[in-house]
């Protein structure tokens, strides 16, 4: 008579079925980390990407401006506030910059641009905004274009160095209106709070009474 075959008991079962469980959540457990992981290091390398061509981009065209005494409508101005306890700049300046071919626009090589700081929706963070005028010493300018270049920030603040000390406003008092800061850096503050700073020299700077643009293209030799 062959023996009877032996199965597996209630005990057996359930000892199995809590050893897999635990397998499982271990498993889900680690794709979940590494799910949190990626989303967490993705996030920072957006906030570090916008920072750093915020930063490229300000320290460029910073490089370029100018202003002359002869067009005070060409003067750097810069202003500092508090949006919701955050510090917030708006810095508006001429620089000489490439054309762009691309645009649409016609080629100018200077713009009036400033850069400015909103809430955002929520006003738990600010907002970076651009705003460009190209051509803007002629009658006829082209309307200004604004962008948005950063978003989520916890500061945007500008120094101008006036050859003495570090400054945030401008121009200081006792200076023309046309006074250029000889070194200009500005802070951003991202989503976690860790700051950027970049200094940029003007090399045209104290050429004010040397530059006599009017706003037209140079005539070709």
């Amino acid at each position: 008579m062959p023996s009877a075959r032996r199965g597996f008991t209630l005990v057996e079962v359930l000892l199995a079925l809590a050893v897999l469980s635990v397998v499982m959540l271990l498993l889900l457990s680690a794709f979940t980390g590494a799910g949190r992981a990626r989303e967490v290091l993705s996030a920072r390398s957006r906030e570090f990407r916008q920072v750093r061509l915020v930063m490229d981009r300000l320290g460029t065209e910073l490089q370029g401006a100018f202003a002359s005494a002869h067009r005070e409508s060409s003067a750097l101005t810069c202003r500092e506030d508090q949006f919701s306890g955050k510090p917030a700049a708006t810095l508006v300046f001429t620089a000489f910059r490439l054309p762009e071919t691309d645009s649409g626009k016609p080629p100018a090589y200077v713009a009036k641009v400033r850069y400015f700081p909103r809430l955002s929706a929520d006003g738990a963070s600010l907002e970076l905004h651009r705003e460009q005028s190209d051509l803007p010493f002629l009658e006829n300018r082209i309307s200004p274009r604004e962008s948005l270049v950063a978003e989520g920030l916890r500061g945007f603040r500008v120094e101008l160095h006036d050859g003495s000390g570090w400054r945030r406003e401008w121009p200081p008092e006792g200076r023309p209106k046309t006074a250029m800061p000889k070194r200009v850096a500005f802070e951003l503050t991202g989503p976690r709070g860790d700051t950027y700073r970049r200094e940029v020299f003007i090399p045209l700077a104290g050429q004010e009474g040397a530059l006599t643009f009017s706003g037209r293209r140079a005539a070709s030799p």
